[in-house]
């Protein structure tokens, strides 16, 4: 389906989405949750999840153009990092693996990097879920 000048509505909502992701990532520290539980989504998150979500941030870090979208998911990893219980050593394996993922070579019908689409494999990686139980349970 073809949209005015040559956009497909593909890539209109890839664009939706990723605007949608980034404002959402930057608002959710701003937002107070009315729920009787105050504490923060992420303090109540697992420590797996807290781990996946680390790597994921790093992925993104890697792979971000822009200075503002880097330390923004500088930020947030930084973030998960300080709700984790593992050593800091153990985040050195998840940035390897952030790091591999980051910088495969991807290619499609249209002329792109992928790199978002590369984190989000990474999160969705056997590799990571098998390095986030390992991690998790070392603690």
């Amino acid at each position: 389906m073809r949209i005015d000048m040559g956009i497909t509505l593909k890539s209109l909502l890839l664009a939706l989405f990723l605007a949608l992701v980034t404002r959402s990532a930057t608002a959710v520290s701003q937002v107070a949750v009315a729920a009787p539980d105050s504490r923060s989504p992420v303090e109540r998150y697992s420590q797996k999840t807290l781990l996946k979500n680390w790597a994921l941030s790093v992925c993104l870090a890697q792979v971000a153009h822009s200075v503002r979208d880097r330390e923004d998911a500088n930020a947030a990893a930084s973030a998960y990092l300080e709700f984790g219980h593992q050593p800091i050593q153990a985040y050195d394996a998840l940035r390897a693996l952030a790091q591999r993922y980051a910088t495969r070579t991807y290619s499609g019908s249209i002329p792109a990097s992928f790199n978002t689409m590369k984190c989000i494999d990474l999160f969705h990686s056997r590799e990571l879920d098998t390095l986030v139980d390992r991690l998790a349970k070392a603690r």
